[in-house]
């Protein structure tokens, strides 16, 4: 039976993400597109599209922002339609992720995005003492609308001769509030830990970059892990991982029942 989806948002992801399932057909069909346009027409307004975009769809799968998930997440879920979260960032306020996560009656699943280890983490839980995650990105890569003035300049300003510079250290929520587009990633760690304290943060702008890196160390009672993931960033939107649309397309096609399935 071919699944029907919604796609929240229609950047440089949810484009990519479009053309991929559009080579599954015989599995899943887009029914509806909501983007940038409808999602700012005012909220009464959005909600309404929304509301009517799902009606008949058995997914929302949101290529957005973390602002989109805290506004429109709560609405479909409620609505009884399961959602795929790409901007996990949103999920560091509790309360959201509990309605998200645990409220119903529509299911809520995370992608697995520009990293990958996710499973042994949630697996050995309850045995972790601290992950570190060091991401190295283009400083072009950090640079958003609401950067403070002086890490903007910083970040504009670096050039190869200047070498690498670390821009932030610290807590998951604190990475997400200063780089909400950009650090998925640490929510993901702190999501499959259970605990986003768990997870400490460093963010280095590194002007000689030309991909995006992921350092990932895992301490517990049980041994100790670690991960490095190197990605080539998105032609469309350099401050993401080309990786992150085909995790988001791999999780869809999943539930719409293509294997294979590892437990």
């Amino acid at each position: 039976m071919v699944m029907g989806v919604v796609l929240l948002g229609y950047g440089a992801i949810g484009r990519a993400v479009h053309r991929s399932l559009a080579e599954h057909h015989e599995d899943v069909e887009v029914l509806r597109i909501v983007d940038r346009a409808v999602l700012e027409s005012g909220a009464q307004n959005a909600a309404t599209a929304l509301s009517e975009a799902i009606a008949g769809a058995r997914l929302v799968v949101e290529c957005a922002s973390p602002a989109a998930v805290r506004s429109y997440g709560p609405g479909i879920i409620g609505s009884g339609t399961d959602l795929l979260v790409a901007s996990l960032g949103a999920l560091v306020d509790p309360r959201l992720a509990q309605r998200l996560l645990h409220d119903g009656p529509g299911r809520c699943y995370l992608s697995t995005g520009a990293i990958g280890g996710l499973d042994l983490i949630r697996a050995t839980a309850a045995t972790i003492q601290e992950i570190t995650l060091c991401t190295r990105k283009a400083p072009l890569a950090l640079l958003h609308p609401g950067l403070p003035e002086q890490l903007r300049a910083l970040l504009a300003g670096m050039r190869p001769e200047h070498g690498p510079e670390q821009v932030f250290s610290g807590s998951v929520a604190d990475a997400i509030h200063l780089f909400p587009s950009n650090i998925n990633v640490a929510a993901a760690l702190g999501l499959a830990a259970g605990n986003m304290d768990r997870v400490r943060v460093q963010i280095i702008a590194d002007p000689t970059a030309l991909s995006t890196t992921h350092g990932i160390n895992v301490h517990t009672t049980s041994g100790h892990y670690s991960f490095e993931i190197s990605n080539v960033p998105d032609p469309a939107n350099p401050a993401t991982s080309a990786l992150t649309a085909r995790s988001m397309v791999s999780g869809v096609l999943r539930l719409a029942g293509r294997g294979p399935h590892f437990i």
